[in-house]
């Protein structure tokens, strides 16, 4: 199925699934950001490739819509591995080609956790790099706002596509969300929620070794939670993806800032509080809504 839309961003081209030669077992990861995704690559990762001594996670995972880096390394990349791949997407369902024979994971997060990664993402990228060389018709991200709650409020109820009414300056997190929601009864779409696999990781990865077809053991299976637990990740990036993280401030250790839940209690007012309300009303069903606020269907 071809996409509907396309996504031009300083970040993202979603015309770059169109050129895109789908594999029979391919694995696709998609989340908005800041939603778990380098923690769901290193634990596909570990199940196609072990945790003695795997591969780059630039090598053999990919972010296909990533602008910044050229689109001919990207797809070459792609058609040179041989062995099993898996590709990141920011993108929301209507933006990507989908393919029956690939397995989807989605990971999702409560949006008040998103926006509190988000927040410290922003305020310690460097943009003037993340806006060099754009299109003459893409616009570029502005410097983060000096409030968090200035932050929220436009992140709820501005889009930076005309057809999106949140989450600006970067992509909606609601629409991404409810996008795949729709198709999550599919036979290849997975969701995961963050939560959950903060509280049980052992068994959100024996879900996901079922998912894509990979046997694996208990002791495996804890040996992999272990090596993918926020600080062991922390650790490692470096020499997994090294200089992947060059948009950020001192790198990994800024883009990987607590991987914890539950910080906005201290920070988001009732009235932010009302903003997502309100957001959520229009964008989310309430199955939808209740998976993200609790993890549960």
């Amino acid at each position: 199925m071809s996409a509907k839309r396309r996504y031009l961003h300083p970040f993202l081209d979603s015309d770059r699934w169109q050129k895109f030669e789908p594999r029979s077992g391919d694995i696709v990861i998609a989340t908005p950001f800041k939603s778990g995704t380098t923690w769901m690559q290193m634990i596909v990762l570990g199940l196609l490739h072990g945790i003695k001594n795997p591969p780059l996670l630039r090598e053999v995972g990919h972010w296909l819509d990533f602008r910044p880096e050229p689109e001919e390394e990207t797809l070459a990349r792609l058609e040179e591995q041989s062995s099993r791949r898996f590709i990141k997407t920011h993108l929301p369902f209507d933006a990507i080609k989908f393919d029956k024979n690939i397995r989807y994971i989605v990971v999702d997060r409560d949006p008040r956790d998103v926006f509190m990664s988000l927040w410290n993402h922003y305020k310690n990228m460097d943009v003037d790099l993340v806006n060099s060389g754009l299109p003459p018709d893409v616009h570029p991200i502005p410097p983060c706002p000096d409030s968090i709650h200035e932050f929220w409020k436009s992140w709820l109820t501005k889009g930076y596509f005309e057809w999106e009414s949140e989450g600006y300056p970067f992509w909606s997190n609601l629409r991404h969300v409810q996008s795949w929601f729709d198709v999550k009864d599919l036979d290849n779409v997975l969701h995961v929620h963050y939560n959950n696999l903060l509280l049980d990781s052992e068994s959100e990865i024996m879900r996901v070794a079922k998912f894509i077809e990979v046997d694996i053991s208990d002791e495996e299976v804890k040996s992999l939670a272990n090596y993918t637990s926020f600080e062991s990740t922390k650790k490692n990036l470096n020499k997994l993806f090294p200089g992947g993280y060059r948009l950020f401030k001192n790198g990994p250790d800024t883009f990987f800032h607590k991987g914890k839940n539950g910080r906005w209690k201290s920070v988001l007012t009732q009235e932010d509080e009302m903003l997502l309300s309100e957001a959520a009303s229009t964008m989310l069903s309430k199955a939808c809504f209740k998976w993200l606020t609790f993890g549960t269907l």
